[in-house]
Formats: C-alpha cells, sequence, structure tokens
C-alpha cells in the first residue's frame, strides 16, 4: 500500500514551493479637498497670437548726405528749419539738438544744430506726415552695407531733389552708421515706434492729414503758372496781400508769360470772389523780391483806386483763416506788398495801393485783418 502522501502544514509550504504572501489590496481612501489641491492640473497649451505685421508710416531709401552745425557753410547764416522753431531751444525735449549759443556771424537754427547729435532731413509730404507728429517721432536709419543702425529724429525737409538724395544726416549720425556722401542709407517711421500724437477735436473735423479746423475755400480753377521753384525746405511763416493793378485776365496772362518780368503769386481773388490759385503752397512764387521763400501771396483784382468789393473781401479773409491755421502763421505775419519783412526791390512800391484803406501803410492791413479775418 503505497504511502499517503502527507499534507503540508498550514504556513509551511509543500515540497518544491516557496511560500507567497497573498497580496492584499487595501481599499482606496477618496481624496481629500486639500490633496486635490496638491495634484498637478492639466494645462492646456495656448496657441500664440500671429505676429501683426509692422506698419509703416514712411520710408525712403538712396544716396546720402550730410547737414547742419557751425562747419556747414552751405546753409545761410539766417537758415532754419522746417520742423523746429527757435521757441524750441528752452524746450529739454528738443534743447538737445542745439548747441548753447549761435555759432558768430548767424542767426538761423541750421547752422546751430549740434552735428553730435542723431538728426536728419528728408523730403516729408506734409499731408501724410503731419509736422507735429514728425517733431515727436523716432526714425530707424539704418547702413544696409554694414548692418548698422541708429535711432534718429526728423528736424528739416531736404535734400532739394536735384541732389539725387533721399537724405541728409548729421554728421555724427553719418559716422557712427559708417556713410559717406552718396552712400545708400534706409530710414523707417513705423507705427509701432514712432511716438503717438494724441489726436484731438480739432483733428477729427479737419479730415485725413490736416489739423485745420477750417475747409479750404473752393478754388475755382488751378492755373499753374511757370514762375515758381522749390522752398528748399523753407516754411511758411507769413501771408503778403497785392493789388493787380489790372483786370483778372492780364493778371492770369501775366504769370503765365514765359518772357518779360516772370512774376506770379500763389492766389488770385476775382472782384466777385472767385479765387484762381497758380502756384502750389508748397513752392515759392515770385510777387515779392525778397520775401518769396518763407511767404504766400495773394493777389487781388482792382486798381490803383479801388477798394475790395464784399464779395472779394469775404473770400479773401476766408482763405487768410485757413492760410493761418494750415501753416500756423502768427495773425501778425499778414503784410501788405509794399511792407513785407525782406522786400528790397529798390524804390519799393504802391502795391496793394488802397484795396484795404484809404492809407497805404501797415496799420491799415493790420486793422482790416483784425476788423475781417
Amino acid at each position: 500500500m503505497p504511502p499517503r502522501k502527507r499534507k503540508p502544514k498550514s504556513g509551511k509550504p509543500a515540497r518544491g514551493q516557496s511560500l507567497q504572501k497573498p497580496r492584499v489590496t487595501k481599499k482606496a481612501k477618496s481624496p481629500s479637498r486639500k490633496s486635490l489641491s496638491k495634484l498637478p492640473r492639466k494645462v492646456t497649451a495656448v496657441r500664440p497670437l500671429p505676429a501683426q505685421p509692422e506698419e509703416i508710416l514712411f520710408r525712403a531709401e538712396g544716396k546720402m548726405s550730410t547737414f547742419g552745425g557751425p562747419q556747414d557753410l552751405g546753409m545761410a547764416a539766417n537758415e532754419d528749419l522746417a520742423l523746429f522753431t527757435k521757441a524750441d531751444l528752452q524746450n529739454p525735449k528738443y534743447a538737445y539738438l542745439f548747441i548753447p549759443a549761435p555759432p558768430p556771424g548767424t542767426s538761423g537754427l541750421g547752422r546751430r544744430l549740434n552735428p553730435d547729435r542723431y538728426y536728419f532731413a528728408c523730403r516729408w509730404n506734409y499731408a501724410e506726415t503731419q509736422r507735429e507728429f514728425l517733431r515727436r517721432a523716432l526714425a530707424r536709419v539704418e547702413n544696409p552695407a554694414n548692418g548698422r543702425v541708429a535711432d534718429a529724429r526728423p528736424v528739416d525737409w531736404g535734400p532739394h531733389p536735384s541732389t539725387g538724395r533721399v537724405a541728409d544726416l548729421s554728421p555724427g549720425l553719418a559716422a557712427a552708421l559708417g556713410l559717406d556722401t552718396d552712400d545708400i542709407v534706409r530710414i523707417t517711421i513705423s507705427a509701432r515706434r514712432a511716438i503717438p500724437v494724441k489726436p484731438s477735436l480739432r483733428m477729427s473735423r479737419a479730415g485725413h492729414g490736416s489739423s485745420n479746423p477750417h475747409a479750404k475755400p473752393v478754388i475755382k480753377q488751378f492755373i499753374k503758372s511757370p514762375h515758381c521753384s522749390c522752398r528748399n525746405g523753407a516754411s511758411i511763416d507769413k501771408i503778403v496781400l497785392h493789388c493787380t493793378e489790372g483786370s483778372l485776365a492780364s493778371a492770369l496772362a501775366e504769370f503765365q508769360k514765359t518772357d518779360g518780368r516772370q512774376v506770379s503769386a500763389h492766389y488770385v481773388i476775382d472782384r466777385n470772389g472767385d479765387i484762381y490759385q497758380m502756384v502750389s503752397d508748397s513752392d515759392r512764387s515770385n510777387h515779392c523780391m525778397g520775401a518769396n521763400q518763407n511767404s504766400i501771396g495773394i493777389e487781388h483784382v482792382g486798381s490803383e483806386t479801388d477798394s475790395l468789393t464784399a464779395p472779394q473781401a469775404a473770400a479773401s479773409a476766408a482763405l487768410i483763416r485757413w492760410l493761418l491755421e494750415q501753416y500756423h502763421i502768427p495773425r501778425t505775419n499778414i503784410f501788405g506788398h509794399d511792407f513785407a519783412p525782406g522786400y528790397c526791390r529798390p524804390g519799393g512800391t504802391s502795391c496793394p495801393d488802397k484795396l484795404f484803406g484809404s492809407v497805404h501803410s501797415q496799420s491799415t492791413i493790420a486793422a482790416w485783418v483784425e476788423a475781417n479775418v
């Protein structure tokens, strides 16, 4: 009889087996609020917004030259700047652009620029980049040949188109960028980097590109005169009033002649109040010898003994009001032809005769302006 197999005692394995403790499964505890707060939360990836394209407000690229400072003898001793006035010498935002005292024998701001500062001039279209905007703007100026970049401030209008250049740089800026005359420069003003100009109610009423609260009076016809030239960046700071001493037809014909005196004016106002334009405001007309560079000339049809008609006076006042606002001209800078600062024709003239009052004098002009403009 075969031996009976013995059962292993409890807790002891049979021969050839190993003792394994039974796996005990603990009942999971429900997490507390405190422990939940420590658990990592699921993070949802946020897609970055697409980069906005840079809005370019102004860009110029082409040949350059240098200008400004005591050594720039190409600038007249009394030559000023298109974007800044002598009042800015006391403004801490802009005073750093200038040397403390004017160079001997000079009175203009051009020769007073500090040549070590970073400034420049371009041929601005003020309808697109207004003067006040440019005064506050900062431009990126680059030398494409070597990659050098600097920030600089616009200060003037220029250079003359006949030079074939697009910009004039301060000597210090040109040196920092490694540029010599007729090298290529790139200038950019972007909306991202420009210092914004807070819009005013006057700007919103005036329409695009102008801070003028008045609408320009209707121009009956633009009859371009060939007798005009570039202002070379000179700012408009005065208005000169004239008498045609003849008919409308004779005045328009005189301003068209290619021989003779080669005279012109920006505007001609007929006896019925119609306004004709002969020269763009941005150009220099030949209406007041010695005072043309910074002035707007307005002819009024009439003889030496005529007074202004009511429609003519109303049209003239409206045009003058618009010009004062458009170019920030002081009311005190409205002159009769014979009394314009800088007028230098030997013997003077009787113009504007008695159109604005019974006495040929600047005080008569000033009284008419005070009463009508």
